[in-house]
């Protein structure tokens, strides 16, 4: 009779350290994503960034502890860079930042300077939901999460130049699944975007023939190039996805 008990007791008490305040700060540290830059604040001042041009930040295992670290990569405002980290419950240290080294005007490269000196001397990080905070003591980054061409992506687009009575679209959920018509039938999968770059999944569709071999024709050049797809830029309401072979889709926003 007491064997249940003493198995209730455990189970409690797994339960109790879960919702502890250490370990809810320790599970509410995990910071995978890619994040943007909002503000930067530094001895030399605090600038408000924003704008496809933000840089970013990308983090791959900041909660598996690893000999490799944690993957740290981004965009810096002109160039990318990458490194490896040590992540902790709260703290974070970057080793040496390796980047590109494109010249770009002033402005940017001015940002770029503090924002990678920001990151190199960062030692403690705050995730607050959306939010995330890397700190130097002195000085602090704050980003926000996705970035800010998946943020523009989310949305109902509808293919330029296409024939037929029914428009071809593509829906991007911000929870990565992606669906839409390619005119004859519906289709949908999930994709992936890290700042420009886009990834397609397999796509499921359904088997309606269409009315006319060119429509039909059509609507498989269309699911082609949609898993296709490498680049997306997206500009107020207008849509480019950019193929690998350099194909390049004009898409608009439907009127309501």
């Amino acid at each position: 009779m007491n064997r249940p008990r003493r198995g209730y007791l455990r189970l409690l008490a797994v339960v109790g350290v879960l919702l502890s305040p250490s370990g809810l700060a320790q599970s509410g540290q995990i910071a995978d994503g890619t994040w943007t830059l909002r503000e930067l604040r530094d001895p030399a001042g605090t600038v408000s960034v924003g704008g496809l041009d933000a840089p970013t930040l990308r983090l791959l295992g900041t909660g598996i502890s690893t000999a490799e670290g944690t993957q740290v990569s981004g965009f810096a405002g002109c160039n990318t860079f990458r490194t490896t980290a040590i992540f902790t419950a709260q703290t974070l240290k970057l080793r040496p930042i390796v980047t590109t080294r494109r010249a770009c005007p002033e402005p940017q490269m001015t940002l770029e300077r503090r924002y990678l000196q920001v990151l190199s001397g960062a030692r403690v990080y705050v995730r607050q939901g959306s939010t995330l905070t890397l700190t130097t003591g002195k000085a602090r980054a704050v980003f926000v999460y996705g970035s800010e061409a998946s943020r523009r992506l989310v949305a109902t687009w509808r293919l330029v130049g296409a024939q037929g009575d029914t428009p071809l679209t593509v829906t991007f959920a911000a929870d990565g699944r992606i669906s839409g018509t390619g005119g004859c039938n519906t289709f949908m999968g999930r994709y992936d975007i890290d700042d420009q770059t886009l990834s397609v999944g397999a796509l499921a569709s359904t088997r309606r023939a269409c009315p006319t071999p060119e429509l039909q024709a059509q609507e498989q050049r269309f699911l082609r190039e949609l898993q296709n797809a490498a680049r997306v830029e997206v500009s107020g309401a207008q849509l480019t996805l950019i193929t690998r072979d350099g194909t390049q889709l004009q898409f608009a926003r439907p009127v309501n």
